[in-house]
């Protein structure tokens, strides 16, 4: 019996014992591994909250085998550029092996972000994560942080030294659509004269753009596409370059225009900002301020201009206003517009494709008749462009809505569309081409008229 009792206490005491070191209900939680060498990061910044347009410190200090060490290199490491940037990506330790980066946020705030803090002794690497929450205040009062700009047209007038000028302007706002306090310097400009690629105007979903240095923010700044070699292509130093917003590609640190500096099969680009989103699959066009109208069939063209007057700087209420001035022939015609702002290399960009207007009545088409025969007649309807300081001219090389023109009496006379052709060409014609049924005795002829405005302009590109 003794014996027996022995055993049972003996066999109790190893199961709870095999049970403490098993639990199949929750394991224990095992050991972290240790660091690297003996490296570590201590009162280490793990996390930011970012809720304000500010710098923050991410502070650290290095040890080893839990002692500080000095005189070292350590780095920072940024996967992303739209989450913000760094005044000084390596920091030296000082004599008791801290160290402080100093981080930005970007003008728009992401929903969330990671920087990793980097020491490397050439054989070991020891990196800590510090994550980034964004979470912006919207009672905290505007620090002048602009995030959205956006272009409108105004009215146009005619000048008698200047010529026609339209006037526009441009808004921004942060992020909670309020007005920045703090002034931006705005830049704009235009294409007039298109550098066709591939045959086109707009090259879509081509471009890419990136530091010369992928390392280095004070890198300069290029454009490529990987289908156009634009040195061959006659794009030429001076030129612009304009990147518009596409799908997933909306980004305001390259959205807008580009100075040109040099050209070879890539771009270089003349301005430089620190917060720029490397991208590919851009739309962009290429271009200037002049172009060549008409010249059809060997008659002289028409050089023609249009440029931006001039760079200003946000009021206190957000706007900032330019001019576009323009030769008269060119009214009605497609530009391509941008206004960038540069707030100590941050860059906010919008781009967009606009007609140049006049006001009123502008353009206009005589009624033009046919005779109701029983074919097909073709006619050539001539556009005009008539400005208030200027006389009539030809409305040239503008495509035009087909639903703008129509035909009566319609049940004897029907345009035919296949047929017609909605462009007026080098002297300012449009052919329309009309059926008609030869019922003499309910109509002698057709009228074709033309009930357009600037509205019935289809944009060139």
């Amino acid at each position: 019996m003794k014996k027996l009792l022995i055993y049972t206490v003996i066999m109790t005491v190893s199961i709870l014992f095999s049970a403490c070191g098993s639990d199949s209900k929750k394991d224990p939680i095992p050991a972290p591994p240790p660091p690297p060498g003996g490296y570590a990061f201590s009162n280490f910044t793990s996390e930011l909250k970012i809720d304000d347009y500010k710098t923050y410190p991410i502070e650290f200090q290095l040890t080893k085998d839990g002692l500080v060490v000095p005189d070292e290199t350590v780095s920072m490491k940024v996967p992303d550029k739209s989450i913000g940037s760094i005044q000084k990506y390596t920091i030296v330790t000082d004599e008791k092996g801290k160290g402080t980066f100093i981080y930005t946020p970007p003008v728009v705030f992401p929903q969330k972000g990671t920087l990793y803090v980097v020491f490397t002794d050439g054989n070991i690497t020891l990196e800590e994560k510090v994550l980034l929450q964004f979470d912006l205040n919207p009672d905290i009062p505007p620090k002048g942080h602009a995030t959205t700009l956006s272009i409108s047209y105004e009215t146009t007038e005619c000048d008698e030294k200047r010529g026609i000028v339209g006037h526009y302007h441009v808004h921004a706002v942060d992020r909670q659509s309020r007005l920045p306090i703090v002034n931006l310097p705005v830049k704009v400009s235009l294409i007039n004269g298109v550098k066709l690629i591939h045959d086109m105007a707009v090259q879509r979903g081509a471009g890419t753009i990136a530091y010369k240095d992928p390392t280095s923010l004070e890198s300069p700044i290029v454009f490529s596409d990987a289908t156009a070699d634009f040195g061959k292509l006659g794009v030429k130093k001076g030129d612009n370059l304009i990147i518009f917003p596409s799908e997933g590609k909306t980004n305001a640190s390259y959205i807008g225009g580009w100075d040109i500096q040099s050209v070879s099969s890539s771009l270089l680009l003349n301005e430089q900002y620190t917060n720029l989103v490397e991208a590919n699959a851009l739309t962009y066009i290429v271009g200037n301020e002049e172009r060549l109208l008409g010249g059809e069939n060997g008659a002289v063209g028409f050089l023609a201009t249009a440029h931006v007057e001039p760079d200003y700087t946000t009021d206190n209420d957000g706007y900032a206003y330019f001019d576009i001035v323009f030769d008269s022939i060119l009214a009605g015609h497609t530009v391509s517009v941008e206004a960038h702002g540069d707030e100590n290399g941050n860059r906010i960009g919008i781009s967009m494709k606009t007609a140049l207007r006049l006001d009123g009545d502008s353009f206009s088409a005589p009624d033009t008749i046919v005779a109701n025969s029983g074919d097909i007649e073709k006619v050539n309807i001539p556009l005009s462009i008539k400005p208030s300081c200027t006389g009539s001219q030809p409305l040239i090389d503008v495509p035009v809505n087909p639903n703008s023109f129509h035909v009566t009496p319609a049940l004897n006379c029907q345009i035919i569309p296949e047929k017609s052709e909605y462009y007026a060409n080098g002297y300012g014609t449009v052919l329309i081409a009309v059926q008609t049924d030869g019922n003499a005795t309910a109509s002698e002829n057709c009228t074709i008229k033309w009930d357009g405005d600037i509205s019935s302009l289809v944009y060139e590109y």
